[in-house]
């Protein structure tokens, strides 16, 4: 049983992330059309106040998955060690893919897009690092028991 759970983690971990990925471009292409539409539309107090409020529901909904995440592979993982060292190096691999995609988008780098890049950057920078920093506190839990 103990194989199997080595054999099956990693393809499980690639197509949680990979679903993952998908959504949080399509929700994150999503809120940059809006916020496009907002910056042209909303004058600047508006855009200023609704902006943000906008935004952290985006990220508190994407720290809600990191939890649902990490709470979806403690079943099928192997080993505290060999769990927490291939989650980290699929969260790398994920963040700068996802970082790469939305740096390269667009080539008229005005500063509304570079805001928009800085704000996804700390947005995929922390979902990443919030999946495998809530698996390791939950792991602990869960292998102590």
């Amino acid at each position: 049983m103990k194989t199997l759970k080595f054999i099956l983690f990693i393809p499980v971990c690639l197509l949680v992330l990979g679903v993952l990925n998908w959504a949080f471009i399509h929700l994150l292409n999503w809120t940059i059309v809006r916020t496009n539409l907002w910056y042209n539309e909303l004058d600047v107090v508006f855009f200023v106040l609704l902006a943000p409020f906008f935004w952290g529901v985006i990220w508190g909904i994407f720290k809600l998955v990191a939890i649902g995440t990490a709470a979806l592979l403690i079943p099928v993982s192997p080993d505290k060690n060999f769990s927490l060292y291939t989650l980290g190096i699929l969260s790398l691999v994920n963040c700068l893919a996802l970082i790469v995609y939305f740096w390269v988008r667009d080539v008229d780098y005005s500063w509304k897009v570079i805001l928009m890049s800085m704000i996804i950057t700390l947005f995929i920078v922390d979902f990443s690092a919030s999946i495998v920093l809530v698996f390791s506190k939950k792991e602990v839990h869960g292998f102590e028991e």
